[in-house]
């Protein structure tokens, strides 16, 4: 780990837009592994048993709507009638797959993603019907529906049962004393729960130590519970994951038109930086600078002393204008290829941190330099996201960190201020994500209101 503390300086290179000061949550942050023993406490059990409790009435509803409509269409279908029915029924699933996703989403912290919008070129009422017949997310919304049915029923019979087991006999030994009085096998009143109870055996709990046993079983099942919960509700999720999301090969052309569309845009937008750069400042001094030395030339052909001094003076000021048109063309070309890139990530890193005004703390694990296209967009994302933290996290510190996981590098740049960043509001965090897309990459942002704010970007090692 390498620490620079620099001198202040107005802002990091490659400076982004500034981003939304308006707090609001970033994407759902990847799903952690739960320990065992905090399953009980973990905000995932509560949320897998209210989903347990809510999706049934949905499943019923969805199957119900699902039933209906498809039966009626089907049984139509020789007739123009049956068509529109039909067509019907497709957006029906369209529509409760949206509900059902976002439930997912919402409430698991699934991410799957909204498929793209049904578009079609047929022409007339009948042409509308038969082009949504062909609408693939709908039918597989309609499928979800028939499948979900009984999985929801499962999900909402086993996470009642198991949890007011739990619960029942934990609290055994409290609500034991108001049950009835019952006449046994052997003759006595037993006032508690019986496993059975027949004319020749029987087995009641009602003795302290089959009350602590109870009680022991309610712990134990305490612990357990949390899993059979989010065994059977995973099978929903990944039932979600495969029919709710978009179809995959419409999802990566969708992909590949917008991150096509996201890199020409970007090199526009570049082009039109440079060459409004080169405008206003480079050509404008070079245009002074000739005119000064123009003049300059002329004054030094007189013998007039006055028109010597003249020409000494603009001389001075031309070789000051060198110097500045030189420095911004270095902060030019830097903007398009930082030099000190080609000797690889860490220097460039390096450098980039000692002229941040917050002090930065740099960790990179690369086994091998990744390519050229990795390196440059990794070094303008991190310049981009130190920027952003130094413009408006009022933070004291800053760490970047870079490594491997397989195929694909991770960076991830924390601070310490005060968070409230967010994706999607037309900043530099959405140019990063722009960056990062045109190689397959992926930006995540995690910003609570108060901070801290950590971004991780992943992309691939050979991109």
């Amino acid at each position: 780990m390498s620490s620079v503390n620099p001198p202040p300086a107005d802002a990091v290179p490659g400076a982004p837009e500034p981003s939304s000061a308006v707090p609001a949550p970033g994407p759902a942050p990847a799903r952690r592994r739960v320990p065992f023993w905090r399953a009980p406490f973990a905000r995932r059990t509560w949320a897998e048993l209210l989903y347990g409790l809510v999706a049934l009435p949905l499943a019923v509803l969805g199957f119900g709507l699902t039933v209906g409509f498809v039966a009626a269409g089907v049984s139509t279908v020789v007739t123009v009638v049956g068509l529109f029915v039909l067509a019907f029924a497709v957006i029906l699933g369209r529509w409760l797959g949206a509900l059902d996703r976002g439930l997912l989403n919402h409430l698991l912290g699934e991410r799957i993603q909204r498929p793209r919008r049904f578009t079609s070129t047929r022409r007339g009422p009948l042409g509308w019907a038969l082009g949504r017949l062909v609408d693939p997310v709908g039918w597989r919304g309609l499928a979800y529906q028939f499948l979900r049915f009984p999985l929801a029923t499962a999900d909402f019979c086993i996470a009642v049962t198991f949890w007011v087991c739990t619960l029942g006999a934990m609290t055994y030994w409290i609500w034991r004393r108001f049950l009835p009085e019952q006449m046994g096998y052997d003759g006595l009143l037993h006032r508690g729960a019986t496993l059975w109870n027949s004319q020749r055996s029987g087995y009641f709990l009602d003795t302290w130590p089959r009350e602590l046993v109870t009680a022991l079983i309610g712990v134990a099942l305490f612990w357990l519970t949390p899993w059979i919960v989010h065994g059977f509700v995973s099978l929903d999720r990944m039932l979600g994951r495969g029919l709710l999301g978009p179809v995959s090969a419409s999802q990566r052309v969708r992909e590949l038109e917008l991150s096509r569309s996201d890199a020409v845009a970007s090199s526009n937008e570049q082009l039109r930086r440079i060459e409004r750069d080169l405008h206003d400042g480079t050509q404008a001094r070079l245009v002074a600078l000739a005119m000064n030395l123009g003049q300059a030339k002329e004054d030094l052909s007189s013998d007039d002393p006055v028109a010597a001094a003249r020409a000494k003076a603009l001389i001075e000021g031309a070789h000051q204008q060198t110097k500045e048109t030189l420095t911004e063309l270095r902060d030019l070309a830097r903007g398009i290829h930082p030099p000190i890139l080609d000797n690889g990530l860490e220097s460039a890193l390096t450098s980039l941190g000692a002229r941040s005004p917050i002090r930065v703390n740099l960790t990179l694990d690369l086994p091998r330099r990744p390519s050229t296209t990795a390196e440059t967009i990794t070094y303008f994302s991190i310049a981009e996201l130190l920027t952003n933290a130094v413009k408006h996290s009022a933070a004291s510190a800053i760490s970047v960190r870079v490594r491997p996981r397989g195929d694909l590098i991770v960076f991830t740049v924390a601070d310490n201020g005060r968070g409230g960043a967010m994706l999607g509001g037309g900043s530099g965090l959405d140019g990063v994500q722009r960056r990062l897309a045109t190689v397959d990459g992926t930006l995540e942002m995690d910003s609570p209101l108060g901070g801290p704010t950590t971004a991780t970007g992943m992309l691939p090692y050979d991109a």
